[in-house]
């Protein structure tokens, strides 16, 4: 009988394979990341609330999820992130997220968790006053979160920028807290 071995893979292994699955969900460009290299800030809420219709309507949206303040805390309980820039569909941006945050929970990574881009696509309407039918795969935007996607995404190398006409191509950025 031939026992089989097993194989202990290093964190760095395990994020190179969390990079390669990615790039086969549909991940244009992915990167390691420190978190002390996501900017957080007190406007970025302000933007949300005064400038988007979405405001109040999802349960991923402020005023339903963490203060820019909370998001701090919630980042110095991490070390690492990957920066992941997708395309639209945003369901299909969102489940890829999903199933790397699954991935990285399975290969050690217990702490990991995914934010989003943009308000939640799961549900045409969300019932903020009642309970989300999918809690395990609902989650937060960096943005929602006091995010500074720009200066975050612009810091880390990538390329972002508004869009002036609606042909042009549009780039999400999710996050893949590691730890």
């Amino acid at each position: 009988m031939i026992k089989a071995e097993t194989v202990e893979r290093t964190d760095e292994d395990k994020i190179e394979l969390l990079h390669d699955e990615a790039m086969k969900l549909g991940a244009t460009i992915t990167k390691l990341i420190s978190t002390k290299d996501i900017v957080v800030e007190p406007w970025v809420q302000l933007k949300c609330r005064f400038g988007c219709s979405k405001f109040g309507k999802y349960k991923t949206c402020p005023p339903y999820t963490p203060t820019y303040q909370e998001t701090r805390e919630l980042l110095s309980c991490y070390k690492s992130a990957i920066l992941i820039e997708g395309q639209p569909p945003a369901k299909q941006f969102e489940g890829m997220l999903l199933k790397l945050e699954h991935k990285a929970n399975l290969s050690g990574f217990y702490k990991a968790f995914s934010m989003n881009a943009g308000p939640c696509p799961l549900c045409a309407e969300c019932d903020v006053e009642g309970t989300c039918p999918m809690p395990e795969d609902a989650r937060p935007s960096m943005e929602a979160c006091g995010i500074d996607v720009f200066r975050t995404v612009r810091d880390n190398g990538f390329e972002i920028k508004f869009l002036e006409h609606k042909t042009e191509y549009v780039k999400y950025f999710g996050l893949l807290l590691l730890e």
